[in-house]
């Protein structure tokens, strides 16, 4: 078990904290995530400047120094006030869930895990260059979009470890939530428990509240996967909570803001307007309210200051945009002249452009735009509003009852809390639940112009594009009344409001969420089949060289065994195992099902190559060696005269040949494999 490079990596954590605290006189509940925040930019840039090693080193050095400076001061002046409710919280989590999550050793386990979060991030810490630009991404086409955030932090978490291993990329996911999950409770007393326990209840339950909703009967892994979508929400509350925070304490700090909300920006691609709200809240604050500190008393130089703060704020997260963009664009470039795709996406603002113009004033739109998307964009506009209202995609229902529930959560603040604050929190929540229909909108907008019609028709993925707004939502309501509730009395309204919250979410999470499916308890069956496949891949990377092209078959694979043993093979590459090519008779999509043509067994992925045609192919893509981990009598009888062995070697286990060229053929010699059962 290797948790030397965890432990290192959250002493470094706790060396900013201390520093920021100490010397920076940060609030030390909001200490974790200026940190986590700071770090994840760190190792961003890094990647883009392809300077991962470097930067790394130099970040642990420059902690260790801060560390020390903190500590010098701790001592000189023998105060230390860093043991906050929230910054217990966070540590106090982060080192359950190491150790839970080491003892277990989860492995990824999700479609889109496989397809880029998990893979990505080890091609990341394989190869100690971003995944954009690294070579072991030659052969996929999303390498070149997504955003860094996420695979930045789990390459921090992971950097002095000799191996990539999954448990850390989602401790490093974890980690960040708890972070917001403390600035939520951040201007908490710790004497005032009957407060802070139920509010971090709810925001450690939130996650599953707005994900789930009916009783599962498979594993939903909130706390083990490493998608960007839960963080891309959680990450833009807890900036507001932040603010929130620094407002309650008035404490120090205003100048980390700008740094949590360009780190949103960093999460994930299609979340940006989430974050975008998220600096809309806090500029309409901090114009109309005031900054957390105020010293001046001319009317003119306050409003300065609070504009210069906006500007700011919006010039650090322009400059990660435009910066982010310009190396995104480089690396679609380059995938284009390597034979990718490139980029193939409408333009975010194009598509905004053509949204609103078809809806506000259809006469306006190009007669190409309204034939091409005209009819669509009215089925889709049709089954977002009926998804509104009917369809269930959190434990609350569906969005209607979601938003009645978060709205009555801010109108508890604005009824109960102290006259002076009840303005401000009606107007904010206002701009909240606003956020939300101008968020749905732009998810309209996606369906129509930017996903792929079969997309488009089922509202594929409708729930993950939807619950991130809602948790940002919610979260920043609870973070409204958590403060709203600090400011009363032990037994007033607003602390029987927090508690009763909590106590519903309990009740109906243990409804609708069988303990044994969740991290608090998986069946270990769940994983033993994909523990089994990281296994006999990891058997063929010890047995040939780190370059080498595998050629995958796996009979009956419907795309996911390609997928997962494409991750599980790295740093080799995994053919894609087909492409187009209708004069050669080739077919495309990426899985490992091949036969004859009179014996198609009808799978997603099939592929109906003759004997020449995969020889043809295998000695064109400049495969090396070709993998079979499950054999079917469709793929024997089709291609056994390609192999040395006639295929005898792989009726019951998984085999590995190499591919030779003999004449104008490809010919399969065995290669020998140490598969642990």
């Amino acid at each position: 078990m290797q948790v030397f490079d965890v432990v290192i990596a959250f002493a470094a954590l706790l060396a900013v904290c201390l520093f920021l605290n100490q010397i920076c006189k940060m609030q030390g509940s909001l200490t974790p995530l200026a940190a986590i925040s700071i770090t994840m930019l760190w190792f961003s840039l890094a990647g883009v400047l392809d300077c991962l090693v470097l930067m790394g080193y130099l970040y642990y050095a420059v902690s260790v120094a801060l560390g020390f400076a903190a500590i010098w001061d701790i001592i000189k002046k023998k105060q230390i006030q860093i043991f906050t409710a929230g910054f217990c919280l966070f540590f106090g989590l982060s080192a359950v869930f190491l150790v839970y999550l080491a003892l277990r050793q989860p492995v990824v386990s999700v479609w889109d895990e496989m397809s880029f979060w998990g893979t990505a991030a080890k091609m990341t810490k394989l190869d100690n260059t971003l995944y954009t630009v690294s070579p072991l991404s030659q052969i996929w086409e999303w390498t070149a979009t997504q955003k860094p955030g996420m695979i930045a932090l789990g390459y921090f978490i992971q950097f002095f470890g000799s191996r990539f291993f999954a448990w850390k990329l989602y401790l490093a996911y974890d980690i960040l939530l708890f972070a917001c999950f403390a600035s939520i409770v951040g201007g908490l007393e710790k004497t005032r428990w009957n407060v802070w326990i139920p509010v971090a209840s709810a925001a450690f339950l939130s996650p599953w509240f707005f994900t789930i909703y009916q009783r599962e009967t498979t594993l939903r892994p909130v706390y083990m996967d490493s998608y960007g979508d839960i963080p891309a929400g959680v990450l833009a509350a807890g900036a507001v909570a932040f603010w929130l925070c620094l407002h309650q304490t008035k404490s120090k700090g205003l100048w980390a803001l700008p740094v949590i909300l360009t780190a949103a920006m960093y999460i994930k691609d299609n979340t940006l307007p989430i974050a975008l709200m998220a600096f809309g809240i806090i500029a309409l604050d901090a114009f109309f309210f005031g900054l957390p500190v105020e010293m001046d008393t001319k009317t003119s130089v306050k409003y300065l200051k609070r504009v210069g703060f906006c500007v700011s704020a919006i010039f650090c997260m322009g400059v990660e945009y435009l910066v982010w963009n310009y190396h995104a664009a480089a690396a679609v470039q380059m995938r284009a002249e390597q034979g990718g795709l490139g980029s193939t996406s409408m333009a975010l603002g194009e598509v905004l452009k053509n949204g609103v113009q078809m809806m506000a004033a259809p006469a306006s739109v190009s007669p190409e735009i309204t034939e091409r998307y005209g009819a669509k964009f009215a089925q889709v506009f049709t089954d977002m509003a009926h998804a509104f209202f009917k369809v269930s995609i959190t434990m609350a229902g569906p969005c209607l009852t979601a938003l009645i529930l978060i709205a009555a959560m801010f109108g508890a603040v604005v009824l109960f809390g102290k006259k002076g604050t009840r303005l401000r929190s009606g107007i904010l929540s206002g701009a909240v639940l606003l956020g939300f229909f101008a968020y749905y909108l732009v998810i309209v907008f996606s369906y129509v112009f930017i996903f792929k019609d079969f997309q488009a028709a089922s509202l594929d993925s409708y729930n993950r594009y939807i619950y991130p707004y809602l948790l940002f939502a919610f979260l920043v309501a609870l973070a409204f009344l958590a403060n709203a509730a600090q400011q009363q009395r032990r037994f007033e309204p607003l602390t029987g409001v927090v508690s009763g919250l909590a106590v519903v979410m309990l009740v109906r999470f243990s409804t609708l969420m069988m303990p044994q499916f969740t991290i608090l308890g998986y069946p270990e069956p769940y994983f033993n089949e994909m523990k089994q496949s990281e296994q006999n891949a990891q058997a063929v990377t010890q047995a040939v060289p780190r370059n080498s092209r595998i050629f995958y078959v796996y009979q009956g694979d419907n795309g996911e065994h390609w997928f997962r043993q494409s991750y599980n093979l790295l740093p080799l590459l995994t053919d894609p195992s087909g492409s187009v090519d209708e004069q050669k008779g080739w077919s495309g999509g990426m899985g490992g099902t091949f036969g004859l043509a009179e014996l198609a067994n009808g799978d997603l992925y099939y592929h109906p190559y003759t004997p020449q045609q995969l020889s043809s192919y295998l000695i064109e893509s400049k495969c090396d060696y070709l993998y079979i981990e499950q054999l079917d009598e469709i793929f024997e009888q089709s291609y056994a005269e390609l192999f040395e062995d006639g295929l005898k070697n792989a009726q019951n286990k998984p085999v590995l040949y190499q591919i030779n060229q003999k004449g104008d053929s490809a010919w399969m010699t065995l290669v020998e494999l140490e598969v642990t059962e």
